[in-house]
């Protein structure tokens, strides 16, 4: 948890860290043989598998759970490993953080690389959990670091009747609240119970919103329908509930999921339209199942959403001039710069790197600050993510970069902070350049 106090004293800012660290954190780990044939639409590429061979990581017929411990997951990355299931069955899938700073996303994809389960924090704490019914087939189990970060995790896929890795929570989807573990949601199918949002297609109720006010234990699905396609937000609000909520297409396939968008409350947006047809959302409590949540369903601005995107530091804007970004021009081997950064809005700057190499980059306080920061490549995808670093409030990331556009996003960890950042960036090359 971060200090909410600012700091009075100016730190002594030192020169960009050394990257012997940061690259021995780029080596990958060997680890178990690589899986051949299961692809999962890529993420199980290259894969290892949790029971060291295809045979051995058939769960339904394991004597025990099949389990990787403090595996690495480094920034903007997920570790997939895979496993097998001869029959139709529950099981139960854990990630649970190696180290006390860290903070794991679940994901199970099918062969076909179809997301099946996703998963945050129903493990307990900052730890992982989900008991979804499953047919035979094989599966890539796959963990990220909240928001990007990197993080260290173990990894376990068990029956249900052996020892689970996290102690889960209480109440939810998996039975009677105080004698069944929190498991995570089951997909919405076209069986599935729900309340019905709106009276048939909703598009022309967009613009001033459906509203539901119902607490997640009795109202856990909500449906809609769309008579044309829609770009969509979907709120989910009552911070002491702590809500997570989920978007389903008419077959069940999860589209997305939210935990945490601002504060504990949770937010997806579809900025590109959806098309025509049936949805469903489905709604968790992880605090507290028996508060109300409430539930909105409008339409959204696409270039207000963009513009809160570019706020929030999660996507980079363009290069146009209609928002605000310092190009720093050809990135020098060293370079530092103060930026005073509002808590409101990110503040964000542009490089080109000229050469292929190592990045790293740190965030430090000189007034009244709690810096965060992210790094993105000229596609727009986050090569990097960090809040606090090496036990201090402070940000630091590093990332491998070949020539080309980069941008960074130096943000504030709330409004409460409106003060001065320094920013420290170090590009190093191999010697042989």
């Amino acid at each position: 948890m971060r200090n909410p106090l600012p700091a009075t004293a100016v730190p002594v800012i030192p020169a960009p860290r050394a990257p012997v660290a940061v690259l021995a954190l780029l080596a990958g780990l060997a680890g178990p043989a690589a899986a051949q044939g299961i692809s999962c639409g890529g993420v199980g590429d290259g894969a290892p598998w949790l029971g060291q061979t295809r045979a051995g990581s058939d769960i339904a017929a394991a004597s025990g759970p099949l389990a990787l411990g403090a595996v690495d997951v480094q920034p903007g990355t997920r570790f997939a490993a895979l496993f097998t299931l001869g029959a139709p069955m529950a099981l139960r899938l854990e990630a649970a953080p190696a180290d006390a700073a860290g903070d794991t996303v679940l994901e199970l994809f099918d062969a076909t690389g179809r997301l099946v389960v996703v998963d945050d924090d129903s493990g307990g704490g900052l730890a992982s959990r989900a008991e979804p019914d499953l047919p035979a087939g094989d599966y890539c189990l796959a963990v990220t670091g909240f928001g990007g970060a990197g993080v260290r995790a173990d990894l376990q896929v068990s029956r249900l009747e052996m020892a689970a890795l996290t102690p889960g929570l209480a109440g939810g989807f998996a039975g009677t609240e105080g004698l069944a573990p929190f498991v995570g949601v089951q997909p919405c199918l076209p069986s599935t119970p729900a309340v019905t949002l709106g009276q048939g297609p909703v598009d022309a109720q967009l613009a001033q919103g459906l509203r539901a006010v119902e607490t997640a234990a009795a109202a856990p699905y909500y449906r809609f329908t769309l008579g044309s396609a829609q770009s969509l937000t979907v709120r989910a609000e009552n911070p002491a509930a702590d809500p997570y909520i989920y978007v389903f297409d008419a077959s069940g396939a999860l589209l997305a999921e939210n935990d945490d968008h601002d504060g504990l409350d949770s937010r997806i947006d579809f900025a590109t339209p959806l098309p025509a047809g049936d949805y469903c959302i489905g709604v968790r409590a992880l605090s507290d199942p028996g508060l109300p949540v409430t539930l909105t369903l409008g339409g959204t601005d696409a270039r207000a959403m963009l513009a809160e995107q570019y706020a929030a530091g999660e996507v980079p804007p363009p290069l146009d001039g209609s928002w605000p970004v310092e190009d720093l021009g050809l990135l020098p081997p060293q370079l530092t710069r103060d930026l005073r950064v509002s808590g409101d809005s990110a503040t964000w700057v542009a490089m080109e790197v000229p050469v292929a190499g190592l990045i790293l980059i740190s965030a430090d306080e000189v007034s009244d600050s709690d810096p965060v920061i992210s790094f993105f490549d000229a596609e727009g995808e986050m090569l990097g993510f960090n809040d606090d670093a090496n036990g201090t409030l402070n940000a630091q990331l590093s990332a491998p970069v070949e020539p080309g556009r980069y941008m960074l996003a130096v943000q504030q960890y709330s409004a409460d902070y409106q003060g001065v950042i320094r920013v420290g960036i170090g590009r190093y090359v191999p010697a042989t350049e």
